[in-house]
């Protein structure tokens, strides 16, 4: 098979036991239009990968000889089918083994460190992907042209070497999510949308994501735009997104849209009219200083064309806090946003962080008070508040570190949860790092779902307990059902301890 016809491999593994709605891979399905418009064969690959699953991806990969397999990485537990799958190729063939993503883009020379993968991907990989394909495809010689791609990181002579960032595609509709390779269908679920578990109640029967652009102006010091996109906002033209959700209405049936821009209000006028072409039921996120300051009048608008819920990033209830994250919003921002929604019957999702370097136990419980006055007022608070997780490349993670935190050293030590086991901050109250656990177990109300209900039941009274009196210190009820369940799973007995905990 000549270079030019093998197949690529563009695949985004996710961890085994997450429960998540699955959000549509949209970066390999971009990654895939541009291959496919300079002539290659891509296959994609999204799901779920227990050892067995990587295995048998691993020999089917190895069998088709493709040009290179190309996985997408996000700092979280799926680094870990990631890692294996890239392990298993690596050990039986000679394939490239190509990263690219977030965390391969803020960690490139950590990434390289492993010897199972060859070539890093750095910032937006349209034409850096491309520009690879062909090189790899010139023949056995390929390793000479690397030098000569923007967005690269690879090994030569022991050492990483980096070639620049690529410019930012201005262009956006040159490309377009490949959906024939991967089928939609399976990311359009009756009644669901990937904010259904952070507490979204867009209602529709079948419900697409879309994404419109790319970027966000803000300067928010704990987001990975200030490292990746570096602030910058470009975005397909409104007749490509309403061409696009037409296609989406035609041919699958799609009732509603999720917007999942980082902004997709930096452009007003803009947004507007997108809305008035699709003519469908719509979320978005908005920024809470947008529509406060921007009013009712304007919220009024959104319902009138197709608003049924919106979802802001408060963050914290303390202006203190919220300076320290040069959020540029204040705690009158998120109110007068959440009284703008109740007035006009639109839902409301919020969600909070706390842990953020130098933020103190009293700045911490403002944010407790604003989430308990937000439900009242009727607004969906996700699941938590999130324990703050320092990003490599953001202005807060230099912060993080000056303040005690140690960096992971390896890749295996980035695949963690969010949450309790994630890498310790020593700047924060170690009370805040059961908080999230506590109070999600205190919302949950799955009781009846689960094989020994009593025993959730009593687990989530003192979690309830807990957030009613912000109590959080012996936390003995997080760290004990956990060692039985470790327990559990350590002689064998997995599926009762996904029975008794799930």
């Amino acid at each position: 098979m000549s270079p030019a016809h093998q197949p690529i491999y563009l695949i985004k593994p996710e961890h085994p036991l997450d429960r998540y709605v699955l959000a549509p891979p949209l970066g390999i399905l971009y990654l895939a239009s541009a291959l496919e418009k300079r002539g290659f064969t891509v296959r994609l690959v999204h799901r779920r990968l227990s050892a067995v699953d990587e295995k048998n991806l691993a020999e089917e990969i190895i069998e088709a000889r493709p040009l290179f397999v190309g996985l997408s990485t996000f700092t979280s537990s799926s680094l870990l089918p990631a890692l294996g799958l890239s392990r298993q190729v690596k050990a039986r063939s000679s394939i490239p083994v190509v990263w690219g993503g977030l965390h391969s883009t803020m960690l490139p020379e950590q990434t390289l460190a492993e010897p199972a993968i060859d070539i890093v991907c750095r910032g937006e990989g349209e034409e850096t992907v491309a520009r690879l394909a062909e090189a790899l495809a010139s023949g056995p010689d390929w390793r000479a042209a690397l030098s000569a791609i923007p967005g690269l990181a690879y090994r030569e002579d022991g050492q990483v070497r980096m070639t620049p960032l690529p410019p930012f595609i201005q262009n956006l509709d040159a490309f377009e999510p490949a959906w024939h390779l991967l089928g939609i269908d399976r990311y359009i679920q009756a009644g669901k949308s990937i904010y259904s578990n952070l507490g979204s109640k867009l209602a529709e029967t079948r419900v697409a994501t879309v994404m419109t652009s790319r970027g966000c102006p803000g300067r928010c010091g704990y987001c990975y735009n200030q490292f990746v996109n570096r602030r910058s906002f470009r975005a397909h033209s409104v007749e490509f997104v309403a061409c696009h959700v037409e296609s989406l209405k035609r041919n699958h049936g799609v009732a509603g849209i999720v917007f999942e821009d980082d902004c997709l209000f930096t452009d007003r006028k803009r947004a507007l009219e997108i809305f008035r072409r699709i003519g469908l039921p719509w979320t978005s996120s908005i920024r809470a200083d947008f529509l406060s300051r921007w009013g009712e009048d304007f919220a009024r608008e959104l319902k009138d064309l197709g608003c049924a819920e919106l979802r802001i990033g408060a963050e914290s209830g303390s202006d203190t806090t919220l300076a320290l994250m040069a959020k540029d919003i204040n705690r009158d921002d998120i109110i007068r946003s959440a009284e703008i929604c109740r007035t006009l019957g639109i839902h409301l999702l919020m969600g909070f962080m706390i842990g953020v370097p130098g933020e103190s136990w009293a700045e911490m419980k403002k944010t407790f008070d604003l989430i308990d006055e937000m439900e009242k007022m009727g607004v969906t608070v996700a699941a938590g508040p999130a324990f703050y997780f320092p990003y490599p490349g953001t202005p807060m993670y230099g912060e993080a570190v000056r303040a005690g935190f140690k960096p992971p050293a390896s890749i295996e030590a980035w695949a963690t949860a969010w949450g309790p086991s994630q890498p310790k901050s020593p700047y924060a109250d170690k009370r805040a790092r059961y908080i999230g656990a506590y109070r999600s177990l205190a919302m949950n109300k799955e009781a009846d779902a689960v094989r020994f209900p009593w025993l959730f039941r009593g687990l989530r009274a003192i979690s309830r307990f807990r957030w009613r009196h912000r109590w959080f210190s012996v936390p003995l009820d997080y760290h004990l059902p956990r060692a039985v369940l470790r327990g559990l799973r350590r002689v064998g007995l997995s599926k009762l301890a996904s029975e008794v905990f799930s």
